[in-house]
Formats: structure tokens, C-alpha cells, sequence
């Protein structure tokens, strides 16, 4: 990504177009995994980043952004993408790979928004893109502790 602060219209279609990417990653995430706490997960998240897209739409036309509950701080994350391997999803795809893919994409997503907030900083949407890396740090978090409990008392 280019080091640049887009216009506040340019930046939300960035966010959206993030946004999308990641509830298709979800959606085809579970296609795959069996688990039921997981699956659970994959879905609220898939919905959550419905949510996020929507309103980043509505901010389009001039609405607040408004998000979850501020209360919910998110805490730092065990950087497990750091350890665990980035597989495509594809036919042979299994449960951990669809975790550990979606686990990537959550690491781009908020590398994403912080990128966008430094580089906008002091305009307007820096604030709506360090709300959104705080929301997608949420994500990975809640990513990592399902796959940490999941499949790293198997290693």
C-alpha cells in the first residue's frame, strides 16, 4: 500500500474493500471448520465486519461511524502469525489451516488500519481508522485464543 492519506471518500472505499475481503474469508473459513466454538466465532466475526462495512458505507453519505461497546479493550495478542504457517484455502484446506488463514487476515486487516491512521494522522478519518485497528485487534485476539485452545495442546 502506497504511503499516502487518501481523500476521507478514498480511505472509507479502502476500509470497505477490506471490510468485504475479510467476511468472504469467514464465509469460505466456515465452509471448512467443524468445530462448533469456532464455527461460533467465524460467524459472530463474519458478522461483525458485515457491520463494520456497513457503517463504513453509511459514512459515505455523511454518518457517524458507530461502533461496538468501548468498554471492551482489546488486549495485546500472542502474535501467533508470526509462528503459524499461512496456507491458501483451498480443497485440502483443513480446520487449522482455515484459522490460521483467517488469523492472517485479521494481522493484515489491523496492519492495514494502523497504516491508514498513521498515515492520516491528524485528518479527520485517523480516528476512524484507529476505532477500526482496535475493532480488528479484537478479532485476532479472540482468533488466536480459539486456535491456541484448539490446536497448540496438540503440538
Amino acid at each position: 500500500m502506497e504511503a499516502v492519506c487518501y481523500t476521507l471518500e478514498g480511505a472509507l472505499e479502502k476500509a470497505i474493500e477490506q471490510e468485504q475481503k475479510s467476511f468472504e474469508i469467514y464465509r469460505r473459513a466456515l465452509q471448512i471448520v467443524k468445530d462448533p466454538s469456532a464455527r461460533k466465532l467465524l460467524r459472530e466475526l463474519a458478522e461483525e465486519e458485515l457491520e463494520h462495512r456497513h457503517a463504513l458505507e453509511k459514512a459515505l453519505v455523511g454518518e457517524t461511524i458507530a461502533l461496538h461497546d468501548e468498554e471492551e479493550t482489546a488486549g495485546p495478542t500472542m502474535d501467533l502469525t508470526l509462528f503459524v504457517q499461512e496456507k491458501p484455502l483451498d480443497e485440502n484446506a483443513t480446520s487449522q489451516d482455515a484459522l490460521a488463514f483467517a488469523m492472517h487476515d485479521e494481522k493484515h486487516s489491523v496492519d492495514f488500519y494502523q497504516q491508514m491512521a498513521t498515515q492520516c494522522s491528524g485528518a479527520p478519518m485517523e480516528e476512524v481508522f484507529s476505532t477500526f485497528q482496535k475493532e480488528e485487534t479484537k478479532h485476532l485476539a479472540r482468533l488466536e485464543e480459539t486456535y491456541e485452545k484448539l490446536f497448540m495442546s496438540q503440538m
